[in-house]
């Protein structure tokens, strides 16, 4: 399915019936748009799918639906998290139709949706929704921030900034006024980011359906905020993704975790940032490379742009990745209450991880 997660599959989707199949969380990691890297993070999986399923049990609780269906157990059994008696990386969903753009001259052709809007069935929506509710370090706003800065579209930043409820520029950790969206594309190479207005039209969905996706976007950004506050972290951005399935509008891959979101505790980044600070760090001609293939692709009209590339990452040391793992597996026993790991308490493990953060 991806370079994170598989996907087995049990009943194939068709347009107007859902499939069966079951995630499989990997260890496996990604960052930068790369894909698998050399390192795997152990549990990691594990800890991604007790979150996930923690967030989607939520959600159906206050009646929303969703592709979950369940966490497989020890028997190999379906259940709920309040049945489950082991640590697992298997997540039980309804599967929906992946239809994904066609690539002409360089460019990216969603006709298919634009043509067919509101009488499309049983499809993966090809959009991602990225929310901000602060400014964490490593945040794409600060970039955006010095760009329009740099060219002097003064009028475009207030708006931007607006955007947030702020009035002048943010500081490093800072939270919003109000809660500010994006849209991206899902199925290019590269997350494009949209105005609202594009995302609608190459969404395939109705004006109603897209109303529906603006408010479970909310609702499930609620469910997360909330628990976070409870457990003592801050959730400072996140990204979902949709399907459609006879005319609801459903969450589905997952959401509120720490690869899909950016999580501070005591003021440090427990999720994903964490790595690629890392890697900004100790391997930043590989990361620098990746940012100039994107553009160098996206100039020359080539659809994949690692064969550009001219460095490859490297692995991580040993004792850096074992701590890691914990910072996955104790931040889901904080989140989700459920102890399956024997992890150590996050405060501890993050002061074992505090040489290797950079102010």
């Amino acid at each position: 399915m991806g370079s994170v997660k598989d996907l087995e599959i049990y009943e194939e989707a068709t347009e107007n019936r859902l499939g069966m199949g079951d995630f499989v969380f990997s260890d496996r990691f990604s960052v930068f748009d790369w894909g698998e890297m050399p390192d795997c993070i152990p549990n990691k999986g594990a800890a991604l799918c007790l979150m996930a399923a923690w967030n989607f049990e939520m959600l159906n609780e206050q009646g929303f639906c969703s592709h979950y269906l369940g966490v497989i157990n020890s028997d190999d059994e379906q259940v709920d998290l309040n049945d489950l008696d082991c640590i697992t990386n298997k997540m039980s969903i309804s599967l929906s139709r992946v239809v994904k753009p066609s690539f002409y001259n360089g460019l990216f052709d969603y006709s298919y949706f634009i043509n067919r809007r509101g009488k499309i069935n049983n499809f993966v929506i090809p959009l991602e929704v990225i929310y901000r509710t602060g400014a964490p370090k490593g945040s794409s706003l600060f970039r955006t921030i010095e760009e329009l800065e740099k060219v002097g579209k003064t009028e475009d930043l207030h708006q931007f900034l607006a955007r947030y409820g702020l009035l002048s520029k943010p500081k490093t950790g800072d939270l919003f006024p109000k809660i500010g969206y994006d849209f991206t594309t899902k199925f290019e190479p590269s997350d494009r980011i949209i105005d609202e207005e594009e995302a609608y039209r190459i969404s395939g969905l109705t004006q109603s359906q897209f109303m529906q996706l603006k408010e479970l976007r909310y609702k499930a950004i609620k469910i997360v905020s909330k628990r976070t506050k409870e457990v003592g972290l801050i959730d400072y951005d996140g990204k979902h993704e949709y399907r459609l399935f006879n005319g609801n509008v459903e969450i589905a891959d997952v959401f509120g975790t720490l690869d899909e979101n950016r999580f501070v505790f005591n003021g440090r980044q427990v999720s994903k940032e964490f790595l690629r600070q890392i890697y900004r760090r100790e391997q930043r001609e590989w990361v620098e490379d990746t940012v100039r293939a994107k553009v160098e692709a996206k100039e020359k009209g080539i659809e994949n742009w690692k064969v550009l590339i001219n460095f490859q990452p490297e692995k991580l040391e040993p004792k850096l990745i074992r701590l890691v793992s914990e910072m996955y597996t104790s931040t889901a026993q904080r989140y989700t209450g459920i102890n399956l790991f024997g992890a150590r308490d996050l405060e501890k493990v993050m002061k074992d991880l505090e040489p290797f953060y950079s102010d």
